[in-house]
């Protein structure tokens, strides 16, 4: 059965949630879900913005259908060919086979290489320089190549001012019939899990994500509409959504405080990592956050990195190197790459040292970014000599985030 929701007279909602994929990707766990955004522009000239993923094709499907009342549809604008979203394009334009496929060349490229398929003769580039003129509505294309995929493009809705934005602004987490951001308590609720989207699926692509936003910055954005999470439609979330990504984007830290990263394997090195945060709030550091590793998914450490300017590692030698929690963690970290942070090591081990030693080159490794103290090598379990060592290294930490506040 059909499921549309009203964004203006004009242009409707006509994406679904996921339920069903327990990790997006197959990689990061989505507990609550996850939306797939699609929008139909009703004009002279039919749009759909973008497919969605074949989880939901059916409803999806459903949707156009009702909306188009027997009528052509005209144009499929394709963004963004991830299969998240281009899932449901082959069975779209099956389904419309006098649709123009707008994209460009890559997009073209991509869409042959996942359906071998090529409809060459209904291929629609569009630069963004032209208008694709629906009657009404004035659209035009924007390039975002690497945010977060070579192809990508954004669309502006001139006419309505709304931004179809692709990944861009988008988050992790369904819709529980709230489409809108001023709807729901979405600094709460969703703003950490856009955090979280943004840091494990675009983070890496910062340089190329405040390009776009340099382009944002020239038109004028009445409405926010990203393939995942929200439709904005309000000043205050829409601002606070582009102004954290642009934030991130730029690796600039929301807080001025300290995010310590353990991994234990029978807890000494917990206990480690316990200390060091008594001896930081005892530093006058506040809204400390301790995350184990070993029990919580990287994606949820990697979406905190965003947040906090100063990082804590704390992880013991396993097998001759350092424990598979951590090494997955600065892996992905490093990758991204991080850069402009405070950072400190406390590593343990019980005949032969690895885990300090690999942290800190991990950190070396990051830009703008500074190794403070002397980091602390623990031999089995923490005694009065390391409680000292700690404490030490907390005062380091500590002056080194107190200077970055003022």
């Amino acid at each position: 059965m059909y499921q549309v929701q009203k964004i203006t007279e004009d242009i409707h909602w006509i994406g679904g949630n996921d339920f069903i994929t327990e990790r997006f990707e197959n990689l990061f766990p989505i507990p609550n879900g996850v939306t797939y955004n699609s929008y139909f522009i009703d004009d002279d000239r039919t749009a759909v913005v973008d497919a969605v993923d074949s989880v939901i094709r059916d409803r999806f499907m459903e949707n156009i259908d009702y909306l188009l009342q027997g009528r052509e549809l005209s144009y499929i604008i394709v963004n963004h060919m991830e299969p998240d979203h281009c899932g449901s394009l082959l069975a779209l334009a099956d389904r419309y086979p006098s649709a123009r496929i707008v994209g460009n060349s890559q997009t073209f490229r991509f869409f042959e290489q996942f359906y071998h398929r090529p409809m060459a003769d209904r291929y629609l580039r569009v630069s963004e320089k032209e208008v694709l003129d629906l009657g009404h509505h004035k659209l035009h294309v924007i390039s975002a190549p690497m945010v977060h995929w070579p192809e990508v493009t954004v669309t502006y809705d001139e006419t309505e001012q709304i931004l179809f934005s692709a990944d861009c602004f988008g988050s992790f987490g369904a819709l529980d019939g709230n489409l809108f951001a001023d709807q729901t308590d979405y600094k709460s609720r969703y703003l950490p899990e856009a955090r979280r989207y943004y840091g494990n699926i675009i983070g890496k692509f910062g340089m190329q994500t405040g390009s776009l936003l340099k382009k944002l910055n020239q038109i004028s954005i009445r409405i926010l509409a990203p393939l995942h999470g929200p439709v904005f439609r309000r000043a205050a979330e829409r601002n606070l959504i582009m102004d954290s990504v642009a934030r991130w984007s730029d690796w600039i830290p929301e807080k001025k405080s300290v995010l310590i990263l353990e991994a234990s394997a029978y807890g000494r090195t917990a206990e480690a990592a316990e200390s060091m945060a008594f001896a930081l709030s005892a530093r006058g550091i506040c809204d400390i956050k301790v995350t184990d590793l070993s029990r919580t998914d990287f994606s949820y450490a990697v979406g905190d990195v965003f947040q906090y300017k100063g990082l804590v590692m704390a992880a013991p030698t396993y097998n001759m190197s350092l424990y598979p929690p951590m090494q997955h963690f600065l892996e992905e970290l490093t990758a991204l790459p991080v850069r402009n942070r405070i950072a400190a090591v406390i590593g343990n081990h019980t005949w032969s040292s690895a885990a300090a030693r690999i942290m800190k080159a991990y950190v070396q490794q990051w830009k703008s970014s500074e190794l403070v103290g002397e980091c602390v090598d623990i031999r089995s379990s923490e005694n009065g000599s390391d409680r000292k060592s700690i404490e030490n290294l907390a005062d380091s930490v500590a002056s080194r985030i107190v200077r970055a506040e003022e």
